[in-house]
C-alpha cells in the first residue's frame, strides 16, 4: 500500500477555510477512484497547518491520480492560498498485525 502524507501551510484563517472548502471535491472524487483505500484531509491547530492522508493501493495508481481533472484543479485553485511548496512525503508500506 502506498500511504501520502501531504502537508500545507495556510498564508491565513480566510485561506485556510478555503483550503478546506476546495478540499470537498477533491476528497468526495478522489475516494470514488479505482485503488483508493482512503483519502482525508486533517488540521493540526497547534501549528495551523493542513495534512491530507492518503492510502492507494498502488504508486500507478497514486500517479493517475495525479493526472485528474479534480487533482490539478485543487492545486489551481490552492495556489494564491498557501504560505509556500506543499511537503509531500510518499512511503510504500505494509499493514502489520500486532
Amino acid at each position: 500500500m502506498i500511504v501520502v502524507l501531504a502537508k500545507t501551510i495556510p498564508k491565513d484563517v480566510d485561506a485556510k477555510n478555503k483550503i478546506v472548502d476546495f478540499s470537498v471535491e477533491l476528497i468526495e472524487k478522489s475516494k470514488a477512484e479505482e485503488g483508493n483505500v482512503d483519502y482525508n484531509l486533517y488540521e493540526n491547530a497547534h501549528e495551523d497547518s493542513l495534512m491530507f492522508v492518503e492510502k492507494w493501493q498502488s504508486i500507478e495508481i497514486l500517479q493517475k491520480h495525479m493526472q485528474t481533472e479534480h487533482f490539478i484543479k485543487f492545486g489551481q485553485n490552492i495556489q494564491n492560498l498557501v504560505a509556500g511548496e506543499l511537503e509531500i512525503d510518499v512511503f510504500d508500506s505494509e499493514k502489520l498485525e500486532f
